[in-house]
């Protein structure tokens, strides 16, 4: 027997699980400095979205001014507001961060909880099972099957978190390569403009300006998406050892989530 009262095997078992926890929270703890990068990089994504819906404006009132000559302007600048309406509903989902955030504080949460469960399953002693002992240990047992499908619904809602924040890397790349080429098409129109060329030009490096932010924004947000799905895939990983050294807690866990 150990001094905790556990006999060798159990008392090797206990250390396993233990160990497992904390693989567990390092997993989930390392996802904090990727989302704070994403988050930091997203930061500017609503003022750069209404930065560009004034430029559209002005760019409209611009090729109102040229007339016949504006007139594909004034189409670009329709192009414009739509990407602008992207990026705006894109940042709905961007804001959904604050939920990422309180996803893992909750998983750290129950944690916490599992651990505690551990060391009050420990203290039963083992070798003289009453019937009070069974009945205590039973109802442990219970409790933590129930914090280990919680622990699942947590990690299953990290992930869900993330993958959506990738979903706004891949829109917001799609809004930059396609601003680009409206900054070039307004450049290009620009030459023919006449006495509106400088107005023309003026908006195509501004937008190429923005488009500039708005990509650098982006690929910092990216790296930020790439570490935390990594994180995401080695905690799931690391959630399915721990439930498979918890026996008859009838939980799964896939690579690409949580399955209850």
């Amino acid at each position: 027997m150990t001094p905790s009262g556990e006999t060798p095997i159990q008392h090797a078992g206990t250390r396993r699980y233990r160990g497992i926890l904390r693989q567990v929270e390092v997993r989930i703890r390392a996802l904090f400095p990727e989302i704070n990068r994403a988050n930091r990089a997203m930061f500017r994504l609503a003022d750069l979205s209404e930065d560009m819906r004034i430029l559209s404006l002005n760019a409209e009132l611009a090729a109102g001014r040229a007339g016949q000559k504006g007139a594909a302007v004034r189409a670009l600048t329709q192009y414009t507001r739509g990407l602008v309406r992207r990026l705006v509903d894109i940042n709905t989902n961007a804001s959904g961060l604050r939920n990422l955030y309180d996803a893992i504080t909750d998983a750290l949460r129950t944690l916490r909880h599992l651990r505690q469960l551990e060391e009050a399953t420990v203290r039963v002693d083992i070798a003289d099972m009453t019937a009070k002992g069974l009945r205590a240990l039973g109802e442990l047992e219970l409790v933590r099957s129930a914090q280990l499908h919680e622990m699942a619904a947590r990690i299953a809602g990290i992930n869900e978190g993330a993958t959506r924040l990738g979903v706004v890397v891949r829109v917001v790349d799609d809004v930059v390569s396609q601003a680009a080429s409206i900054a070039t098409n307004i450049a290009a129109e620009a030459v023919t403009a006449g006495s509106h060329e400088a107005e023309f030009k003026a908006v195509s490096e501004t937008m190429t300006r923005y488009v500039e932010e708005l990509r650098i924004m982006n690929d910092q947000a990216a790296r930020g998406v790439r570490g935390a799905l990594e994180g995401c895939k080695a905690l799931v990983d690391a959630a399915a050892t721990l439930t498979r050294h918890q026996p008859g807690a009838g939980l799964q866990l896939e690579a690409g989530g949580a399955r209850v």
